[in-house]
């Protein structure tokens, strides 16, 4: 199967996807196995729960600067054969690399300073699912003016005997308006891993996987590292999961800790976002 690309999501060098392994990828049903494993065929909640690192890259040096734990909240809506509409938000922590505690404030050994962190959210939020990877709701007119070189990949999938490799991608530009010209590069590499056996079977709709994620980005604004040379890359690895309990028990103080309102039911939290796909 060859890559694929498609023109717009969220946020280097670029790391290639995986190579086809086996003639056994050739019977390999792309979508279906990305569907079932990574999301659902119904609209259950899906959770992508990793835990990982972020590393400062100054003169081809990586150095870790401090953890992450990572938390993106889905729900899956046909909306014609092959195509699928996603409600999801994201709420990622930043932590202490020795102790794991949420971190508040940050030593920044490249300036010498102590930076006030900020943690991410992103969304609620609509995105688009189908066989060429994932794109930005075409209905909004301010991302998809905002979204620049955008290229997006789904496979091609690795598969020996029953285990199947299943990379994606999302590179591009997101343009601010009226920023003076700000944008952030966007690098995302996420390959999930599961059984082919689970993915073709009819009577299942949601199967389990394990998921590993990659990404190159720019310092943090909240770093204030100013001109100072380099940039960013993370590594990290989990599952999917389909409950709020689970998720870690570090994780889910964390969020509710810093977003107690999102993380306390998040079918809620998404409740406006479904009813405008399910108005749609």
């Amino acid at each position: 199967m060859n890559r694929r690309e498609f023109c717009v999501s969220s946020a280097g060098a670029v790391f290639a996807p995986l190579a086809t392994a086996s003639q056994d990828s050739q019977e390999f049903d792309v979508m279906q196995s990305w569907m079932k494993c990574a999301a659902a065929l119904d609209s259950r909640l899906v959770i992508w729960w990793m835990d990982g690192v972020r590393y400062g890259v100054v003169e081809q040096r990586s150095q870790p600067m401090y953890g992450m734990k990572v938390g993106i909240f889905q729900r899956y809506f046909p909306v014609s054969d092959g195509l699928w509409k996603i409600a999801m938000f994201e709420l990622t922590y930043y932590t202490d690399l020795n102790t794991g505690e949420l971190l508040e404030n940050w030593d920044n050994f490249y300036t010498g300073e102590t930076n006030t962190v900020r943690h991410v959210r992103l969304g609620p939020e609509i995105r688009i699912q189908n066989n060429e990877g994932q794109a930005a709701d075409p209905d909004d007119r301010v991302m998809q003016q905002m979204l620049q070189d955008y290229r997006t990949t789904l496979g091609p999938p690795t598969v020996l005997g029953n285990e199947f490799w299943l990379p994606t991608s999302v590179e591009a530009r997101l343009v601010f308006p009226g920023s003076k010209g700000t944008e952030l590069v966007l690098n995302h590499y996420t390959t999930i891993n599961g059984n082919v056996s689970d993915a073709m079977d009819p009577a299942l709709v949601s199967a389990p996987c394990s998921i590993a994620f990659q990404n190159i980005l720019r310092w943090e604004p909240w770093m204030q590292m100013g001109k100072h040379p380099g940039h960013m890359m993370s590594r990290a690895a989990g599952r999917k999961l389909e409950s709020l309990e689970d998720l870690p028990a570090d994780y889910r103080r964390m969020a509710e800790t810093v977003h107690p309102k999102l993380i306390r039911d998040p079918l809620k939290t998404l409740e406006e976002t479904v009813a405008r796909i399910q108005g749609s």
